[in-house]
């Protein structure tokens, strides 16, 4: 092993200049290390896509939502959630009311802009153990606590849909719906007016851009639901991947009037196109170290015709086959370890870049305002080997033809 490794470092150094590498052995090293860089910051963003976007599902959807095929929707609620409630895996349940529902503005001058939105009705001192609703409401947490207030009934807006329809604390705006039955011959329209406390502002465009809440009592009085009624019941359970088997479990207890769904199977195809994307874009960017592997292959090719009379040589000294084949071995490993040792450097220093300074996207196109990355050592790993691997195959072929070569015929002929 030492007499291959010191044979092999002898190879790999320029014939003018034996203090450095040659040109081609530099060449190999960058292309590996280029392709292993860009083939971690790309999974990197991959993956602070995935679990943002799992993060912000998670936090402004219910882990689990139980519906009924009632007409009427949900009528004993309190007998529900009690019964909810006494699962082990169950910390949070409330009651919601959730009706899709047109926003306007009223406005002293100029036309109002009506936009599409989804009007929550929440229980503000039980949505925190389903939500962390406080977390997100502006100016601050106290704005919850202003829905139930006596007066005029009161919504929070999302910050984005405040701004599209200038819409400020203080300002009024209407809710419109439609209320019972859809019947194109007699469609009946249901508004609302309402005072804006507050904003809510989670970072997520599809949510701040739609969603508004009110108190339970205001949105059931305005949609037609009996006093104490709801259309969902928003469950959170400690294991959020879990979600699954407690659904499952509320099913069961419940009976068959009822249906609950988790947070995962409500987006499944939204997060399986992640997950394609992400095995897609692994697979088209690990061509870039292919191609890098494949350039070991040329290099130590022709390292073997310029070193055929060395070679010749060391057999006819009795040097055996499977050390020649273990000095290009040697050299093809040498060069996947150094391309993957700075490789993994540059994709970390990249990673490190944007989660101390992002790179912004528009919000309009993307749910998040900036890029984000999460570094999962798992693929570095995999990364590594799989690269190491590439490599030493690489090595194969060259090593085997110089093995093979006979050394009275080289010597004879060179």
């Amino acid at each position: 092993m030492k007499f291959a490794g010191y044979i092999a470092g002898r190879y790999l150094r320029s014939r003018r200049n034996s203090r450095f590498l040659s040109r081609g052995s530099v060449t190999a090293i960058v292309g590996i290390a280029l392709g292993v860089m860009v083939l971690n910051i790309t999974l990197a963003v991959m993956n602070g896509f995935h679990a943002e976007m799992q993060r912000v599902f998670v936090e402004n959807m219910p882990m689990i939502s139980v519906v009924t095929s009632k007409v009427e929707g949900l009528t004993e609620v309190g007998a529900l959630i009690d019964s909810i409630a006494g699962d082990p895996e169950v910390v949070g349940v409330t009651p919601f009311i959730r009706q899709e529902v047109l926003v306007t503005a009223t406005r002293s001058y100029g036309q109002p802009r009506p936009q599409a939105g989804v009007v929550w009705g929440i229980e503000p001192d039980l949505v925190d153990s389903v939500l962390p609703m406080s977390a997100h409401v502006r100016p601050n947490a106290e704005v919850l606590g202003s829905l139930n207030r006596p007066g005029a009934p009161r919504v929070i807006l999302g910050a984005d849909l405040a701004n599209t329809i200038y819409a400020a604390i203080g300002d009024t705006v209407i809710l419109t719906s439609v209320n019972g039955e859809l019947d194109l011959d007699n469609i009946t329209a249901v508004s609302k007016e309402f005072v804006v406390t507050g904003y809510f502002d989670t970072g997520m465009y599809e949510f701040d851009s739609r969603f508004v809440y009110t108190g339970i009592a205001a949105a059931g009085e305005m949609l037609g639901y009996q006093p104490g009624g709801a259309s969902l019941l928003g469950v959170k359970v400690t294991d959020v991947m879990r979600a699954d088997v407690v659904a499952s479990r509320i099913e069961d207890q419940l009976g068959r009037e009822y249906f609950a769904t988790d947070w995962m199977a409500l987006n499944a195809n939204l997060f399986n196109w992640i997950n394609i994307e992400k095995a897609v874009m692994g697979l088209l960017l690990s061509m870039i170290i292919l191609i890098a592997g494949f350039n070991i292959i040329g290099i130590l090719t022709m390292m073997v015709g310029e070193r055929r009379r060395e070679i010749g040589i060391l057999l006819a000294m009795g040097t055996k086959r499977s050390q020649i084949m273990g000095i290009f071995l040697f050299n093809g490993v040498w060069l996947g370890v150094v391309g993957v040792f700075y490789g993994s450097l540059l994709g970390l220093a990249g990673i490190f870049f944007l989660e101390q300074f992002g790179i912004d996207l528009p919000g309009d196109v993307y749910f998040v305002d900036t890029v984000p990355v999460l570094l999962q050592w798992t693929d570095f790993l995999i990364i590594a080997l799989v690269t190491l691997v590439m490599s030493l195959a690489a090595g194969l072929w060259p090593s085997w033809e110089a093995s093979n070569l006979k050394p009275m015929e080289i010597i004879r002929y060179t």
